[in-house]
């Protein structure tokens, strides 16, 4: 009797430790993985973009799936395996030729899932006249899963020479 009673007691107790790890699952469904992300590239007021200026806004994963350097022998230890480079990766990109007096709008169509927008994704701009950038993005702009949806304002500076 007693051992009918341990034994019970243990499948009952093992039962409902395999049941609570269930519990955390996530198993609802994930948002659309085809997005889109809109705002304007800001500037000095006094500034008239030249007849060449490009305007270029990336949005970026910065970080990156990353690759191996050299992929490693499975039979080396750990420490002598080669570390993974994290790369960005860049999600979107739109190309802005001749941009109008102002404030410069841009739209991005994206690919991204909830979880690359929870750690977080970078919107980069760059503003290039006469062969090379002149301004660019100083402080980073951050897209994560609560913003992802607003309108985005991206201020860039002249690049120091």
């Amino acid at each position: 009797m007693k051992k009918s009673l341990l034994v019970l007691w243990l499948a009952t107790g093992l039962a409902w430790l395999a049941g609570a790890g269930c519990a955390h699952i996530n198993t609802s469904p994930g948002g659309d993985v085809n997005r889109a992300i809109a705002g304007t590239v800001n500037f000095r007021g006094d500034l008239v973009l030249p007849p060449d200026a490009e305007v270029v806004v990336r949005l970026i994963d910065a970080t990156g799936s990353g690759q191996a350097l050299n992929p490693a022998s499975q039979d080396l230890p750990v420490a002598n395996r080669p570390r993974v480079v994290a790369t960005e990766q860049v999600l979107g990109e739109q190309t802005i030729k001749a941009p109008a007096a102002g404030a410069v709008p841009f739209r991005i169509e994206y690919t991204a899932d909830d979880a690359q927008l929870r750690h977080g994704l970078n919107l980069d701009a760059r503003i290039s006249f006469g062969g090379r950038v002149q301004f660019r993005t100083v402080t980073t702009r951050a897209v994560t899963f609560g913003n992802a949806t607003d309108k985005h304002e991206i201020w860039v500076q002249a690049v120091a020479r």
